[in-house]
């Protein structure tokens, strides 16, 4: 179609969320991705001899950040972006940590370029790759390669996480090609992954109210709904309902 855009480069900053004095439901979300990888680091101290792939780390590299305030610091950490990446003070002070041949990054990076040949070294064999919030901003073209490359880089060993809004019908205004819970979950399967788990991490209280069976769940949600708002509510019962909810996190390896 013609004036169809391949990429879109929105960039998300839990910096100017804070300025607002509001954190919606996507921030939150996103936080809690972030420490669910830095939960599957920590187990058996698995994050001091990972070699991290963050594949759309963000201009604030927040996966990297998390890390550092755990204090797990990983084997090496390649974080690659679309955008230009303009390095932090605390940045800095990861870089003197890990040492500078541990931290890399390649902004400015077209991930769904030709790998068919030779993938570039630095991502050669990693323990974890993520790719947070990336697909949705990326053409049906674009995500073939990029799940494609995801594959070719990873080997049976490797955890990978894909996060992506699930298509209600409506999609946000900067995402060109967001796809439904059932056709991702098709494409993970046709591109050869598997799927392993898949969580919610964000869903409307309209998708989820008529799934809340049993006493107890309904007991609970109506509890928690006395006190929080709907952004939080989204978030607490969202990883029970992968399917209904408007945002999923799927955990897969390759064979």
């Amino acid at each position: 179609m013609p004036g169809q855009r391949d990429i879109d480069k929105t960039h998300l900053s839990l910096l100017n969320a804070e300025e607002r004095g509001f954190i919606h439901r996507d921030y939150i979300a996103h936080c809690l991705r972030w420490s669910h990888v830095v939960k599957h680091l920590g187990q058996r101290q698995l994050y001091k001899k990972a070699r991290i792939v963050d594949v759309g780390c963000g201009k604030e590299m927040p996966l990297l950040k998390t890390l550092y305030t755990m204090k797990m610091t990983p084997a090496l950490y390649m974080g690659i972006d679309a955008n230009k990446i303009k390095l932090m003070d605390i940045h800095q002070k990861i870089a003197e940590k890990m040492r500078v041949e541990k931290f890399m990054v390649e902004d400015e990076f077209d991930f769904s370029q030709d790998f068919s040949y030779n993938a570039p070294i630095n991502l050669i064999d990693p323990h974890v790759i993520t790719c947070f919030e990336v697909l949705e901003h990326s053409s049906p073209a674009k995500v073939i390669k990029i799940l494609a490359n995801i594959h070719k880089i990873a080997n049976t060993n490797t955890i990978i996480f894909i996060s992506t809004p699930c298509f209600n019908g409506k999609a946000a205004a900067n995402h060109i090609n967001e796809m439904t819970y059932e056709y991702m979950e098709a494409l993970l399967l046709t591109s050869e992954f598997n799927i392993i788990s898949r969580w919610g991490t964000f869903a409307s209280q309209k998708d989820i109210e008529p799934q809340l069976t049993g006493d107890s769940l309904q007991q609970a949600y109506e509890c928690l709904k006395d006190y929080y708002d709907s952004n939080l509510l989204s978030i607490l019962f969202a990883p029970l309902f992968p399917k209904y909810s408007r945002n999923v996190i799927w955990k897969l390896t390759i064979s």
